[in-house]
């Protein structure tokens, strides 16, 4: 695992450091994953910049799969989750962030309304831990 606090040193606020995961998950995704078939799990975190919120969620991040062809057998469809774990990484809490071909997931990526709305769905996934 990446050493998160020094990859994202640059990042001033929450939505900065929601646009790097975001161009990193892309970068892995153009690099690791094919356009059809299976790939490894791509995972991308950052460790909660927010003091005030740091004993709720000790991460953020995004976590690109594909489904087993017994449950969707389309070899070119993947899944976008957005993630939150509590400080312990024991638990997590997640949401549907995108899913398509792998054409598909790069273009949404890619449009500033998409990391918009994943940062609210960061703090979606904030509220559902801190009701855990």
């Amino acid at each position: 695992m990446m050493n998160e606090k020094k990859e994202y040193e640059d990042c001033q606020s929450f939505q900065e450091y929601v646009d790097e995961l975001v161009r990193r998950t892309m970068k892995r995704i153009e690099e690791e994953m094919p356009d059809e078939g299976g790939f490894s799990d791509i995972f991308e975190l950052f460790c909660n910049p927010d003091d005030g919120t740091s004993d709720v969620v000790g991460k953020y991040g995004l976590h690109v799969f594909k489904m087993p062809a017994d449950v969707v057998a389309d070899p070119r469809k993947r899944y976008v989750q957005a993630c939150a774990y509590i400080p312990s990484g024991e638990y997590k809490a997640t949401l549907m962030a995108g899913s398509g071909t792998k054409a598909e997931i790069l273009a949404l990526m890619k449009e500033q309304a998409y990391t918009d709305k994943l940062n609210y769905t960061f703090g979606q996934l904030l509220d559902i831990l801190e009701d855990f």
